[in-house]
């Protein structure tokens, strides 16, 4: 039955290639796609943990690392990249005319393969990539895209079973060519016959100031989030400036596994103490090491995690370790999806 599954899965993945995009991850092929985006100390773009955004400016070029699990029998899979408007998924991504005709003395137009180099907002510095579709596409193969074969040799040390490689991209354009409009850059796997097998979704902002931007957004989240959040009694603003013991993020922790343990009939699904393991790095640092019976548990525990870390880069913008730390764990998250 999961061979039969599988195979009607990929039947419906064949059709996607000439569809409107969707901005959504998946890994309906069972290769574990996922994307590491690491940012440098000093550099010309930033990343938002809690936006899953990238800033980034015009011109300069961004790494990202490409991971999938190695299947057998290998097949050669290939990566195809393009920017699409998030509230206009049909409505291709042009280049303004003024940085078009900038670049146009610089490039040879008589060949075709030039005249689609131009025309692409996006360009990855890999010497196989190839540029793909027209300013009419609408559909994923159709649009404006680039295509690079991936290297199957190239194994990961860092994940062992898993093939690695890094891209360089840049954008030739800003969002204020195209007025502003909020746009994502989609990362799809392809196999030799086109098949879309993996997608992973990053949201993309190209300005002239990324920090700057970037602050911004985080902060509107921040105003939202305290607008949403319900206005508490004056009953309930006494309660609130008792005691600090009364209010300890451990005190209600252990409150509230007590309560859900007494509701369940078995305790057998509690993991020992055995297998916790809490020790303090030489910087100061917490290391957990948890055994964890089913996955499903342990995405849980991760995404709680990011949750945290996530707060704590919108509270402190400018701690790079906190930002280092999530986007850690979103790229722990992604891995085991």
């Amino acid at each position: 039955q999961q061979s039969v599954l599988r195979e009607m899965m990929l039947q419906d993945l064949q059709s996607q290639v000439n569809t409107l995009p969707k901005l959504e991850n998946h890994n309906l092929g069972g290769y574990n796609f996922s994307m590491v985006l690491d940012e440098p100390p000093k550099s010309h773009w930033m990343f938002s943990v809690a936006l899953n955004k990238l800033y980034i400016r015009m011109n300069k070029t961004f790494n990202v690392d490409v991971q999938f699990k190695a299947k057998m029998p290998i097949q050669p899979l290939s990566l195809r990249v393009f920017l699409c408007f998030v509230k206009d998924v049909s409505g291709p991504v042009l280049r303004c005319q003024n940085h078009l005709s900038v670049e146009s003395s610089k490039l040879n137009p008589s060949t075709i393969e030039n005249i689609k180099v131009r025309e692409s907002l996006l360009r990855c510095e890999n010497p196989n990539t190839v540029y793909c579709g027209s300013a009419q596409g609408k559909g994923i193969s159709e649009r404006y895209s680039v295509l690079v074969p991936l290297n199957m040799c190239r194994s990961g040390n860092r994940s062992p079973g898993y093939v690695r490689q890094t891209l360089a991209f840049k954008f030739v354009c800003q969002n204020s060519c195209f007025g502003r409009k909020e746009t994502s850059l989609v990362f799809c796997l392809e196999n030799a016959s086109g098949d879309i097998v993996g997608q992973q979704v990053l949201n993309v902002k190209i300005c002239t100031c990324p920090k700057r931007d970037r602050n911004q957004d985080e902060r509107q989240i921040i105003g939202k989030k305290r607008k949403s959040e319900p206005a508490c009694s004056e009953e309930e603003d006494e309660q609130d400036v008792k005691p600090p013991k009364a209010r300890r993020r451990t005190v209600s922790y252990r409150r509230n596994v007590k309560e859900e343990t007494e509701s369940n009939d078995s305790h057998d699904d509690e993991m020992p103490v055995s297998d916790w393991q809490v020790s303090r790095t030489s910087d100061g640092e917490y290391r957990l090491s948890i055994t964890c019976p089913k996955k499903d548990w342990l995405l849980q525990s991760i995404d709680g995690m990011i949750k945290e870390a996530a707060a704590g880069v919108l509270q402190s913008p400018n701690q790079a370790n906190l930002r280092r730390h999530a986007h850690k764990l979103v790229s722990l998250k992604s891995k085991y999806e």
